[in-house]
């Protein structure tokens, strides 16, 4: 079974526990699952990644759960850091603002601490080669958000 939950930082399912809103949706906590949440950390504090990571570390074992989470600006490549500094005053002036920035180790860290065996980072010049290598018009994604995937 494919569940989509989504919630808005605002919104009172945001503040309930993330367990409570997969589980009214049917999720079986005791099966192995793939769980993932791309494109949210950079919104939350540091504290909210910490109780996310944590909640997710009680998954059945075999489950794996996939997030992505911002670099900090100066570890982004020189040719993508104006971009990036636009997106980061973009999301400020629209009232989201990016509030949480790591180290990959940073993050490798949070992951183990919460309690998941193995933990994988990889960046976006990792994956680059394999998903646009033969594009002939020389397109490639900009650094700063990197894929975390935490094994149980």
């Amino acid at each position: 079974m494919n569940t989509l939950i989504e919630t808005e930082p605002d919104s009172t399912a945001a503040r309930v526990s993330l367990w409570h809103s997969l589980s009214s949706a049917g999720f079986d906590k005791t099966k192995a699952a793939v769980v993932s949440s791309l494109g949210v950390s950079m919104y939350l504090t540091r504290d909210a990644i910490q109780k996310m990571l944590c909640e997710m570390a009680g998954l059945s074992t075999g489950s794996k759960f996939v997030m992505t989470f911002m670099l900090p600006i100066e570890m982004t490549a020189p040719e993508d850091q104006f971009g990036y500094q636009m997106s980061i005053k973009g999301a400020l002036a629209s009232g989201t603002p990016f509030i949480s920035f790591f180290a990959p180790e940073e993050m490798i860290d949070l992951a183990r601490q919460a309690g998941f065996k193995k933990v994988e980072q990889l960046s976006t010049a990792s994956l680059a080669p394999k998903y646009f290598n033969k594009r002939t018009d020389n397109i490639k994604p900009s650094t700063g958000e990197e894929l975390l995937i935490s094994s149980l």
